[in-house]
């Protein structure tokens, strides 16, 4: 008895056509997880965008106070704070310090920003008045570190601290 073709090949092409459906299906799987990613980093981007420039505007208006006359005195109040001591941490990395004088944000909601100003002693105007016996006193200008830093409200831990030195 012969079996015809067509009995042979019988149930093959819906196997083939599940194993396309599958593929189909793990594709658009994987795309879904791709597009989700790069919402995640485009908003990321964005954030960090954003509180760059919140950071950016900080630094900015306390280069402002800095640019008038200014006194410091021997704590850290209202955001101005005298000479760093030599060897210790850095105020900006101490989390417990809380000397940050609150700036002007773009959106309270979004951001908070702040700075410190830091007396950094009297520096030479150039490179060589300095060495000049007598020192002309012209030549030594006061010094300000500015610390500024930017920190996101929404929960994600976005931040950015920028820094200047300005001359007075």
């Amino acid at each position: 008895m012969m079996t015809s073709r067509r009995t042979q090949q019988r149930g093959i092409v819906l196997m083939v056509s599940m194993l396309i459906l599958i593929i189909i299906t793990l594709l658009g799987l994987s795309s879904m997880r791709s597009v989700g990613l790069e919402e995640r980093m485009s908003g990321n981007l964005y954030d960090r965008s954003f509180i760059f420039e919140a950071a950016e505007a900080a630094l900015r208006e306390a280069e402002k106070v800095a640019a008038t006359p200014i006194s410091f005195t021997a704590a850290c109040l209202n955001g101005l704070c005298p000479t760093p001591v030599a060897g210790a941490a850095d105020r900006w990395l101490d989390g417990s310090f809380a000397g940050w004088k609150s700036a002007t944000s773009p959106d309270a909601n979004l951001v908070t920003t702040q700075y410190i100003i830091e007396d950094m002693g009297s520096q030479p105007v150039d490179g060589t008045c300095h060495l000049q016996i007598p020192v002309e006193p012209t030549c030594l200008v006061p010094m300000y570190r500015i610390t500024a830093r930017a920190l996101a409200t929404n929960g994600r831990g976005s931040a950015v601290i920028l820094q200047s030195n300005i001359r007075q």
